[in-house]
């Protein structure tokens, strides 16, 4: 059944600090407390939420003139939900055509972990908007990367992966495709980027 798992906030701090220290470990140790299935996936839904809903808050600090966050809230949860579910079929998917052995709840797993870490990091912008502004730009950057460096630390162990450049590469090649499927399937539907209807 794996560790008992107590989600309490010291067990949150330890393991955000764990996981930004030795990612590797801090995977290993996530998939060693073997949640059951439907909290993976509720964890998943919550940090979808969170995520969208701090999005639409920076929205709202950046352009006083944007809709209401009520209005767009709902769209911006599914379209986060989709975006994770998305991620974590990839995470698992593609390690495994390439040798993988990661199970898909891990997958899974992983994902809605390092999505609440982005959601920190969230936060931390957000609080540099209103405190240090031009912070919040290196902030977004270290994001990026931060989430790169874990991602592919955390794929490493999922799928047994020894070479940490080769998971990147796969990483960032699994990462275009996607994106090109996806623009793909929006023009295929008729959905303009912003700015469009407006040109």
């Amino acid at each position: 059944m794996g560790a008992t798992m107590n989600l309490n906030a010291a067990f949150l701090r330890d393991k955000l600090r764990e996981t930004l220290a030795d990612p590797q470990a801090a995977a290993r140790s996530l998939i060693d407390l073997n949640p059951p299935v439907e909290g993976r996936w509720l964890g998943l839904a919550l940090v979808a939420v969170l995520s969208a809903f701090m999005g639409q808050v920076g929205v709202l600090m950046l352009a006083a003139d944007q809709t209401p966050l009520a209005v767009g809230a709902g769209a911006s949860v599914v379209v986060q939900g989709v975006l994770l579910v998305i991620t974590v079929f990839a995470v698992h998917g593609v390690g495994r055509m390439f040798g993988g052995t990661g199970e898909f709840p891990d997958a899974l797993l992983l994902v809605a972990w390092l999505q609440f870490l982005m959601v920190g990091l969230q936060a931390v912008q957000l609080l540099s908007l209103l405190l240090i502004p031009p912070l919040a730009g290196m902030i977004g950057i270290l994001s990026i990367a931060l989430f790169l460096w874990v991602l592919t630390n955390f794929v490493s162990v999922l799928h047994g992966f020894d070479s940490l450049v080769r998971v990147f590469g796969m990483i960032i090649v699994s990462f275009m495709a996607i994106a090109f499927l996806v623009a793909f399937v929006l023009a295929l539907l008729g959905v303009q980027g912003p700015g469009v209807a407006d040109a």
